[in-house]
């Protein structure tokens, strides 16, 4: 492996962050430049790990520790660190915690030693074999530039950012302090400025938070699909949001009952298919972040358009909920009637399908049976 030509310095592990960034080397230009890649779904460097690699990391922004692969921190030898408690969508369990040694980023900065949480079938997507957390950006002065595809670190400090928006008190901890610091910016949806975690990791558009949702008068709206946990959370359409001057129109939110940490300091969430049409800025010692409009396209967000929601117990399959104005409810499906005969995988692609699409069910409900066929539309 090529020596880096810059080092992070530093040598003490860090507990349950994404590798954090140490002050770095003397540097005649004073800014690091780590080559990213930016897909419809993740954001990705190549990372080596004791001069093993390259591997594709992902970064996940709302992550408070990286995670990485099992079968590869194994066959790395990576040492064994104890378990940390981590609620993941894979199960909220202990994982054991391992070091990754002389973590090196794009051939260009290389932390000693890091640690990471182990994970089985996680799904990183795009080759990718793990997950940095917010702390890699948080810690340091920087920005992701999506549309150059580059990683800058300042040595010296933030740069001027005129034509970005700045928000003040945007790099923050959330649930605990051990974790990795969070960045947050303001957003704009209706007349309410409201604060929303970045998460470059989260894939869907929009979460929304149900007390945020109640008072934008969008958890009662007159049309909503079901939506995953157990079609207890409402995917609805948000008419309009501004964020960093930009006016993003007809973004499908999801909205959950409750935030992870149990407080009520944000809104929700902005992933992904929105933060891909902005550049992220962070100034670590002021704890400020900065987004810039970058000429990307975005996303409005993909949901079940069929307004059905299922529910299985073992083979048997039953409807769990049905979203008001959807193609479920205008056939008349009700929550509680049976499906006999159909396949739940099969069900699922259905669901999900093309806008004009059509899916036949057997449906039975209180012991009288009959077959529907839906068409799938953009009822929201």
């Amino acid at each position: 492996m090529p020596l880096p030509r810059r080092q992070f310095l530093g040598s003490s592990l860090v507990a349950l962050l994404a590798p954090s960034l140490p002050a770095l080397a003397a540097d005649a230009s004073g800014v690091v430049h780590i080559p990213i890649s930016l897909n419809q779904r993740r954001v990705l460097v190549q990372c080596r790990i004791g001069g093993q690699g390259p591997f594709g990391f992902v970064f996940d922004t709302g992550g408070t520790l990286g995670l990485i692969d099992i079968a590869l921190a194994r066959r790395l030898h990576m040492a064994d660190h104890g378990y940390a408690n981590l609620s993941l969508s894979v199960g909220a369990r202990r994982y054991p915690l391992y070091e990754a040694k002389d973590f090196v980023f794009g051939d260009e900065v290389c932390q000693p030693s890091a640690l990471f949480a182990g994970v089985e079938n996680f799904g990183f997507g795009e080759g990718a074999v793990g997950s940095l957390a917010a702390g890699v950006l948080s810690s340091v002065d920087g920005e992701l530039d999506l549309a150059l595809g580059e990683w800058r670190i300042y040595r010296a400090g933030a740069p001027d950012r005129s034509g970005w928006t700045r928000y003040e008190g945007g790099i923050v901890h959330r649930g605990t302090l051990q974790g990795s610091a969070f960045l947050l910016a303001d957003a704009q949806i209706g007349d309410r400025p409201l604060r929303f975690l970045l998460d470059t990791g989260m894939p869907t558009t929009l979460r929304l938070y149900r007390r945020t949702a109640e008072a934008l008068g969008l958890w009662d709206a007159p049309r909503w699909a079901p939506a995953a946990p157990d079609g207890k959370a409402r995917q609805v359409r948000v008419p309009s949001m501004t964020l960093a001057g930009k006016v993003l129109a007809g973004a499908v939110a999801t909205v959950v009952d409750r935030t992870p940490w149990g407080k009520e300091e944000d809104a929700g969430i902005i992933g992904l298919p929105i933060l891909r049409q902005f550049d992220l800025g962070t100034d670590a010692k002021e704890g400020a972040t900065y987004l810039r409009p970058n000429g990307l396209p975005g996303a409005i967000g993909r949901y079940n358009m069929s307004g059905l929601w299922i529910d299985r117990d073992g083979d048997a399959l039953s409807v769990g909920a049905v979203g008001p104005g959807s193609p479920a409810a205008a056939a008349g499906i009700k929550p509680g009637d049976r499906l006999p005969g159909a396949d739940f995988a099969k069900l699922l692609r259905q669901m999900n399908g093309p806008v004009g699409s059509q899916m036949t069910l057997a449906v039975e409900s209180s012991g009288t049976a009959r077959t529907v066929t839906l068409q799938l539309s953009d009822y929201l």
